[in-house]
């Protein structure tokens, strides 16, 4: 596929639209050159993000039991930071079910309806060639362990999530193109977990030493990638969460993003693409120090440099003490923006674009 694109901006994956085809036509109008992906926003059902899974997979699921519902039966973004784990909904595998089995998660069939406006956008020049149908889907502890109550139905809870994404991009695969495919997981749950160091970070999960928990967290990246084609993108985002505000947990440092980095490196069996890591508003030098310890070889690294509330001038000063430890790296911003009003965004890609010709002038 011929390209004109530079693939020096990641947008992570949420939009605030409800129609695939706006949110396409956004990211390809306004920042398509500069993308090596669009997403199709997460929108419908899934703006809620992980909330899409209770109401279509688990709440009705013959396996399951109902252990807990939020107030009302139906997650709300808060105003604050809440308690996550009481937010939530919570199940367990029901008496009797040796095997869990998700026929149908939702989210192959829901990337193809997107993939048919993506090829239609593309067909009439509104996404530049080169730029990837961006698929993006929740990690393990985000999808299953946040929502499942007890540790001794993880096991399988698990199992089953891991085979059920595995068909659910296979399903994706034999439509999209491998070259055209861009395929991101992001673990939120994981991290609000491994940010409460030595303490607890979700009630409902065991208290474990820190490194415990890193090995608990990696080992799930043996299992996500596997049915994606070599020749599609993959990619993964560390993410703090904006549920209540960004972040949910306190991030002090990339320490955590970059041990994640190096153990999907690690554990991926085959190519892994890139690596997307958030970047506090007003970080120091020692913010980004841990950077030094990064082994991910030729995989890139995008930082989560933009902020939109402090324009090209934080961008830059954020940027300048970034290079001082990686000298070479994409730009995006800390999160999706999913929950911005809708006519907030072109502003929003604006200043994505603007920070990319920042960092380009840089590094001329």
């Amino acid at each position: 596929m011929a390209t004109r694109t530079r693939g020096d901006v990641l947008l992570v994956g949420s939009l605030p639209f409800d129609e695939a085809s706006d949110a396409l036509r956004a990211g390809g109008e306004l920042l398509g050159e500069h993308l090596r992906g669009v997403p199709d926003g997460e929108v419908g059902d899934r703006k809620i993000w992980i909330g899409f899974l209770p109401r279509t997979v688990y709440r009705d699921h013959p396996g399951l039991d109902l252990l807990r519902a939020p107030e009302g039966g139906v997650q709300h973004q808060p105003d604050a930071k809440p308690d996550v784990w009481e937010a939530s909904f919570l199940f367990g595998i029901r008496d009797g079910v040796e095997t869990l089995r998700f026929d149908d998660l939702g989210y192959g069939r829901l990337a193809l309806e997107s993939y048919r406006e993506y090829r239609r956008l593309r067909d009439e020049g509104v996404i530049p060639d080169g730029v990837r149908f961006q698929v993006c889907l929740p990690g393990t502890g985000s999808a299953v362990s946040y929502f499942f109550g007890r540790i001794e139905d993880w096991p399988r809870a698990h199992a089953a999530y891991h085979d059920a994404i595995r068909r659910e991009i296979e399903m994706i695969a034999a439509v999209v193109p491998a070259a055209e495919l861009q395929v991101q997981f992001d673990l939120a749950m994981e991290f609000v977990d491994l940010a409460a160091g030595e303490g607890r970070g979700i009630a409902h999960w065991p208290g474990e030493p820190l490194e415990a928990r890193i090995q608990r967290h990696a080992a799930y990246l043996d299992e996500l990638w596997k049915g994606l084609p070599d020749e599609a993108l993959l990619g993964y985002h560390w993410c703090y969460g904006t549920w209540g505000g960004w972040p949910m947990k306190a991030m002090p440092d990339l320490g955590l993003c970059v041990r994640m980095s190096n153990e999907a490196k690690r554990r991926s069996g085959r190519r892994l693409d890139y690596v997307h890591m958030p970047v506090v508003r007003d970080p120091d030098e020692a913010f980004f120090a841990p950077l030094a310890d990064l082994d991910v070889g030729d995989t890139d690294v995008y930082l989560g440099l933009v902020h939109h509330d402090d324009g090209v001038a934080g961008f830059n000063r954020r940027a300048e003490l970034a290079r001082r430890h990686l000298p070479r790296f994409g730009i995006g911003a800390v999160c999706g923006y999913g929950r911005l009003p809708a006519a907030e965004l072109p502003d929003v890609l604006a200043l994505h674009r603007d920070c990319a010709d920042a960092l380009a002038a840089a590094r001329a």
